[in-house]
């Protein structure tokens, strides 16, 4: 009971306390209104068409562009999502062609092997099959731009949220007679401008953290598959 007593404590507690309350907030407000679960549903039926051709490019064969349209319908209706929202067969096949050439263990005759098995769901696409492409990728690029600013936003949130409540408890302190007037006046001027400061350059610090993070997961999953 005494560290409740403690203005310490309760700042630096309450900081934390409501930074992720602000944080988880925010967070769910603008992911909800994004929509982001359709977006990982289209995510998952991209990469689930994508896997399930990799058996056959060691075998050559790559289904034509009837069969491979089939494929990606179908498993549009298993996620339950527009079939114009996910990719055409010309980005299934361009997604394949990178993995190919990003491998390391496939020789450089084998990769041009295995990519010309796939040049013709790239060369041969209708011009309407060409604006549904450029408008899925122009969706899943914004959709993920949108993500990460709400991520930014959140976490600028809740950190300047913590730090303003900190400062709050630490001005009380403050108001204790124990320190001399001019020192008061000094730290009531500044503490305002210092604890916005500190909380975006922690949230920048964050949020660099978290850009390499995911960098370094992305790469080791490009070397694993």
């Amino acid at each position: 009971m005494e560290l409740l007593n403690n203005s310490w404590v309760v700042g630096i507690g309450g900081g934390i306390l409501s930074g992720l309350i602000v944080t988880l907030i925010t967070r769910y407000l603008f992911t909800k209104k994004d929509n982001k679960e359709y977006a990982q549903k289209v995510s998952a039926v991209n990469k689930e068409v994508v896997y399930a051709l990799r058996p056959g490019i060691s075998e050559g064969y790559i289904p034509d562009n009837e069969v491979l349209s089939s494929l990606i319908n179908a498993t549009a209706r298993k996620y339950r999502v527009e079939r114009d929202d996910v990719y055409q067969p010309k980005q299934i096949a361009e997604e394949l062609i990178k993995e190919i050439m990003d491998s390391s263990f496939i020789s450089s005759e084998t990769k041009k092997n295995y990519s010309e098995t796939l040049a013709h769901l790239v060369t041969k696409e209708k011009t309407t099959d060409a604006i549904l492409s450029l408008r899925v990728e122009r969706t899943s690029i914004e959709s993920e731009y949108r993500q990460k600013q709400t991520e930014r936003m959140s976490a600028m949130l809740g950190i300047t949220a913590a730090m303003g409540t900190m400062a709050v408890a630490l001005s009380t302190v403050l108001d204790k007679p124990t320190l001399s007037s001019p020192i008061k006046e000094l730290i009531n001027i500044t503490l305002p401008t210092v604890t916005v400061l500190a909380s975006v350059l922690l949230a920048t610090i964050t949020m660099l953290i978290s850009v390499k993070l995911k960098r370094s997961r992305d790469g080791r999953e490009e070397k694993e598959t």
